[in-house]
């Protein structure tokens, strides 16, 4: 029995609820279908299809409620933008098209792929969305997928007859690399694809000719592939006359693995609990989250090895960032019994902390006063190397809280210890802070305890990729610690904690989390 096609022009409508991209097409149509031995007649129908990109607010979403930022310009350029069609009855690439588009990030796409709002008023172009000129495809049904500045791996895998399987292989990339030329954080440059899955474009919505495929695009929203982290605040210390300076912060516990296209998952609800899963182009962008390629038995609590799967810091690093300033990484969420200390993102601040009555203050390039503290208690380096001599000139209120105990412990560990040491520790509960420099960490919330208000409950922790968590640091009340020891396998909601955060996600979707205090 003879198998009739029919061609149909394709235009498409992209949304990016974070950002877009563009580039150059020629792809000649192709049609792996068939079956071997079999000729396949040549379609006898046109039909014709069209693509709405969008940058703005998002299908699905009361973006009115919705805190959203367009954020950087460089995170708004488009360079490159591949369209895919997948065949829904193999599963296979059918058309993969590089298109003729562009923004600066300041002004309106422009590209021969483009429609012109002259030609159709409906679709003129602007900085955050643009309607692809109609294309011709075989009348079948389809899945989208849109790829703005796609990385080289990504462009292989998206070739015309390779399997839609590709697309869901974890990626590796290390954080450095994220922001390095060519890198899916890289300024100018940003990674961004489907916000929810590929989009089923049945063939009853392709149109039967080039204008009405234009006038009529199928809406594609597309989101960048990071979390994006801002560390902002003017905190008061606590005790008074304390003070800290040469405030820093970066990022711990970041991962290596990622998905091309963020995994639908559960989304948030008052239990604490997986309930609804998500569902496309519905609800409320605060209530998603997402499944990465560790997210469940990594955590060494569970008997996992998260050593090959996240990035750490440790010992004394000098940190970088500034407050106010921004960082990105890759997307990490975990299942709630896992959302342990070993596999949760965190952010990790520094500063020069100078006791009260303690001398002037010096940065950290400079040198700043070397200290030992003890259950509240900050000790000069001479009178601690007075008191470790000879044991009688320790007060009675340290004696009584463990002070020789703790001396001893630190001989035991390193007989030198007390000898003009230039290197922080902290054994025994004795801190020692070489230059007075300090360190605290803060766990990065996702969901709100409005949203989710139970301990541990699911989705309270980990990173979402085109979400900005801005961490505002309201308090420090102690020096914090000397040294960044590796994470443990404690729960992430303790009845205690160095820093309590409050955490809002930001188009960029905006997630704010005020840290009242740094201990």
């Amino acid at each position: 029995m003879k198998v009739e096609w029919k061609k149909l022009m394709f235009g498409l409508a992209i949304g990016a609820g974070m950002m877009m991209m563009a580039s150059c097409s020629d792809e000649e149509n192709f049609d792996p279908g068939g079956s071997p031995g079999k000729e396949v007649p040549e379609p006898t129908e046109k039909a014709f299809l069209s693509m709405r990109l969008s940058t703005g607010s998002l299908a699905g979403t009361r973006v009115a409620v919705d805190p959203t930022t367009s954020g950087r310009t460089e995170e708004q350029v488009v360079n490159h933008v591949r369209m895919v069609l997948y065949e829904t009855k193999n599963n296979t690439v059918r058309y993969s098209w590089d298109l003729n588009v562009s923004t600066d990030g300041v002004n309106e796409f422009t590209g021969g792929d483009v429609v012109r709002g002259e030609d159709v008023p409906s679709a003129t172009p602007t900085v955050s969305r643009f309607v692809t000129v109609g294309r011709e495809v075989v009348k079948q049904d389809y899945e989208l997928l849109i790829l703005i500045n796609p990385p080289g791996e990504l462009l292989e895998i998206t070739e015309q007859g390779n399997p839609r399987s590709y697309l869901s292989r974890a990626a590796n990339m290390t954080k450095e690399s994220l922001i390095q030329p060519y890198g899916i954080a890289a300024d100018n440059n940003f990674y961004m694809t489907n916000h929810q899955d590929l989009i089923f474009v049945p063939e009853v919505e392709l149109k039967d000719n080039q204008r009405m495929a234009e006038e009529n695009p199928v809406r594609v929203e597309v989101e960048r592939a990071v979390a994006k982290v801002v560390v902002s605040g003017v905190p008061e210390v606590v005790p008074h006359g304390d003070r800290i300076d040469n405030l820093k912060w970066g990022l711990d516990v970041t991962n290596q693995y990622t998905y091309w296209m963020r995994k639908m998952t559960f989304i948030a609800n008052s239990g604490g609990v997986p309930g609804e899963m998500e569902q496309l182009n519905s609800g409320y962008r605060e209530e998603r989250y997402a499944e990465d390629p560790n997210f469940t038995g990594f955590s060494a609590w569970n008997g996992g090895n998260p050593a090959g799967q996240f990035e750490y810091l440790s010992g004394t690093p000098e940190l970088t960032k500034d407050f106010d300033d921004y960082d990105y990484t890759l997307e990490n969420t975990m299942e709630a019994v896992e959302q342990r200390h070993d596999v949760t993102t965190r952010v990790v601040i520094s500063g020069t902390y100078t006791p009260n009555g303690f001398g002037s203050v010096a940065t950290r390039n400079s040198g700043g006063i070397s200290f030992y503290y003890f259950k509240g208690n900050a000790i000069r380096v001479e009178a601690m190397r007075d008191m470790v001599n000879d044991r009688n000139l320790i007060p009675q209120e340290l004696r009584d809280a463990g002070l020789e105990q703790a001396i001893n412990d630190v001989l035991a560990w390193n007989p030198n210890a007390f000898n003009s040491p230039t290197a922080s520790f902290s054994v025994g509960g004795l801190n020692f802070y070489y230059e007075g420099v300090c360190y605290y960490t803060v766990l990065i919330r996702h969901f709100s305890n409005n949203m989710v208000p139970v301990l541990m409950g699911y989705g309270r922790y980990g990173v979402v990729r085109n979400n900005v968590y801005q961490l505002s640091i309201n308090k420090i009340i102690g020096p914090g610690q000397p040294v960044i020891n590796p994470p443990g396998t404690d729960p992430d909601d303790e009845d205690t904690s160095w820093i309590s955060a409050d955490v809002n996600i930001m188009r960029w979707y905006i997630r704010n989390q005020n840290v009242e205090e740094l201990l």
